[in-house]
C-alpha cells in the first residue's frame, strides 16, 4: 500500500510518499500555516476571500505535487504533522492529546477551520488546545489541511501527536 506522511511546517510542507516496494520519494512546497498567514490572511478574523485565497494557494502547490508525485493519487494512508495540525487535533479533541496519534475526520477539521476563522485573534486563543504561540497562524495551518483534505479527496487524516508542542 502507498502511504504519505506529510508536515505542515511554518514556512514550507514537506510531502513525502513510499511505495509498496519502499521507495521514498520527497516533495517541497513553499507554503506552510505561518507563510499562508503572512500572505493571505490580514484582517482579523480574515475575510472570506483571504481564507479562498490562502486555500486556493496551498490546493495549486498540491495539485503541483500531484504532477511531480504521482504516487501521490494512490495513496491509502495518509499520516499529517507540524504544530499547527496538532493543535487543530487538540482544538478538536477539546485539550492536549496524550496519544502517540489522532484520528481527524475531513468534517472535523472543516468544523475547526470554520471555528477557528471566524473568530478574531482575542477570542480564539480561548480555544481549549489551542497554544497562545500559535493564535495567529493557526488559521493559516487550517487552511493548508483544509486545502489537503479537498484536493487528496480524503476523508480521515492521521495526526501525529509525538514530539510537537501543545
Amino acid at each position: 500500500m502507498t502511504s504519505a506522511h506529510i508536515v505542515i511546517d511554518t514556512e514550507t510542507t514537506t510531502i513525502t510518499v513510499t511505495n509498496e516496494q519502499l521507495d521514498v520519494v520527497t516533495f517541497r512546497l513553499p507554503c506552510g500555516a505561518s507563510t499562508l498567514h503572512r500572505l493571505h490572511l490580514t484582517t482579523d478574523p480574515p475575510l472570506p476571500e483571504e481564507l479562498t485565497n490562502a486555500i486556493g494557494e496551498m490546493t495549486d502547490h498540491l495539485v503541483d505535487a500531484g504532477r511531480e508525485l504521482p504516487a501521490l493519487g494512490n495513496v491509502r494512508g495518509i499520516s499529517v504533522s507540524g504544530a499547527s495540525i496538532v493543535a487543530i487535533a487538540a482544538v478538536e479533541y477539546g485539550g492536549i492529546i496524550t496519544s502517540s496519534t489522532f484520528e481527524l475526520s475531513r468534517a472535523a477539521g472543516e468544523d475547526v477551520f470554520r471555528t477557528l476563522a471566524t473568530e478574531s485573534r482575542s477570542d480564539r486563543r480561548h480555544n481549549p488546545g489551542l497554544p497562545s504561540q500559535l493564535t495567529d497562524t493557526i488559521v493559516g495551518g487550517c487552511c493548508a489541511l483544509v486545502a489537503l483534505f479537498r484536493t487528496l479527496h480524503l476523508d480521515v487524516v492521521n495526526v501525529v501527536v509525538n514530539g510537537e508542542q501543545q
